[in-house]
Formats: structure tokens, C-alpha cells, sequence
């Protein structure tokens, strides 16, 4: 009889693994689906190219509300998102275009230089380079989560960044390894499903930075609960 009750016992527990909706398997699986349907989402809204940054801070609230604290639909949050942070997403994206651009064509100019030149204009797109990533890597989840104005945000963004170094360095290199991988490793299957599973990742990390910045955690039952657990 004990070893029977052992049997079930263990029978139930590789059910539960395997099958249940609620088991480890499952949920990843269910998770794993949500990220990449996200993802495919992000590529297509960004297409107009003036959008990225309303498709990034919509991508990072709803993995952070919908994926991770299973907070509504993914899809329809992500919609919702998109809509309500479209207009602060474009103002904030135009900017960092201008200084892609820029960047682009300083260095275009850096390579058809003399030598003494070209190392100290490299060290000043390398260090131009670094700060408009990092500024980037929180901008658009701040803009996600406080209701503040693009400048704000981007000063925000600025003082964050310098304020937690270690894990501006950790979020600098894993965009530019995505960056490397969507360019030349993996075009195509990595831009369909890196880039919101880099971002729930990310969150890990960035939403212990944010709460920092964020009042005081509201009373249990409020709906603003989650952004604090």
C-alpha cells in the first residue's frame, strides 16, 4: 500500500509537470508562445520606423503586466499600449533617428580622415555612441511607466543610467549583441524572437531600478499593485 501511494503520488506529480495548465511546463510554454507572438508584434509596428519607441515602451509594459504578472491579454494590452504612448513614443524616436544619422555619417567621415584625427573622433563617437545607448535602454520603460513629459523622461533616462552603471553596462551589451545577432548571425528568426524575450529579461533587472523612482506602494487590492510586486 505505501508503495502504491508512492506510485500515485509521483504519477500525480509528472501529471502536474507535464499536463496541468498551471504546471512548469505549460506556463513555459505558454510564456515562450506570448513572447514571440509580442515579438513579431514589435517588428511590425516599428516598420514606419517613427514608431519604434511607442512599440518598444508598449512592448516592455505588457511583458512586464501581461507575461510576467499574467495581467490581461498580451495582445490587446500591447495594442492598448501602443495607442496610449504613440504620441510620447514618435517625439522621443525622432531625436534618437537624428542621432543615429549623425553618428552614421561622423563615422563615414572618421574613416576617410588622417590617422591622428581619426583617434580622437573615434573615441568621441565611442563615447557619444555609449551615452545615447544608455539614455536609450531606459527611456522608453520610463516612458512605459511615468506619466512624464519625452523631456523629463529623457533626463530621467540620463541620470538613471549614470546612477546604475553596472546594469546600464549589462543592458548596453546585451542590446548590442542583439543588434549583432539580428545583423549577422540570425537575421531573420532573431528579430521574431529575441527582441521581447531580451526585454523580459531585461525587466528583471530594470524594474528593481524603477520602483526606486516610483511613490509610495499603494494599499493591497489596488490595481496600480502590480507595478511594485
Amino acid at each position: 500500500m505505501a508503495e502504491q501511494s508512492k506510485n500515485r503520488l509521483r504519477d500525480n506529480a509528472i501529471r502536474h509537470i507535464l499536463f496541468d495548465v498551471d504546471g512548469p511546463v505549460v506556463t513555459f510554454l505558454t510564456k515562450a508562445g506570448e513572447l514571440i507572438l509580442l515579438s513579431i508584434m514589435w517588428i511590425l509596428t516599428c516598420l514606419p520606423v517613427i514608431t519604434i519607441g511607442a512599440a518598444s515602451a508598449a512592448l516592455y509594459h505588457t511583458v512586464v503586466k501581461s507575461v510576467r504578472h499574467g495581467i490581461g491579454y498580451p495582445v490587446r494590452s500591447y495594442f492598448g499600449n501602443f495607442r496610449r504612448l504613440l504620441k510620447r513614443g514618435i517625439i522621443a524616436t525622432i531625436p534618437l533617428i537624428v542621432c543615429a544619422v549623425l553618428m552614421f555619417l561622423f563615422n563615414r567621415y572618421v574613416a576617410h580622415v588622417e590617422i591622428s584625427l581619426s583617434t580622437f573622433a573615434a573615441k568621441v563617437l565611442v563615447i557619444f555612441t555609449i551615452i545615447v545607448t544608455s539614455v536609450t535602454v531606459y527611456l522608453f520603460p520610463i516612458i512605459s511607466r511615468f506619466r512624464v513629459s519625452v523631456g523629463r523622461a529623457v533626463m530621467m533616462a540620463f541620470i538613471v543610467s549614470g546612477q546604475h552603471f553596472f546594469v546600464t553596462l549589462l543592458h548596453v551589451a546585451a542590446l548590442g549583441g542583439l543588434v549583432y545577432t539580428a545583423f549577422y548571425i540570425l537575421p531573420i528568426p532573431s528579430l521574431f524572437i529575441l527582441p521581447a524575450i531580451l526585454c523580459y529579461l531585461s525587466s528583471l533587472l530594470m524594474e528593481k531600478v524603477l520602483r526606486k523612482y516610483m511613490p509610495d506602494k499603494p494599499d493591497e487590492g489596488s490595481e496600480a499593485l502590480w507595478l511594485y510586486e
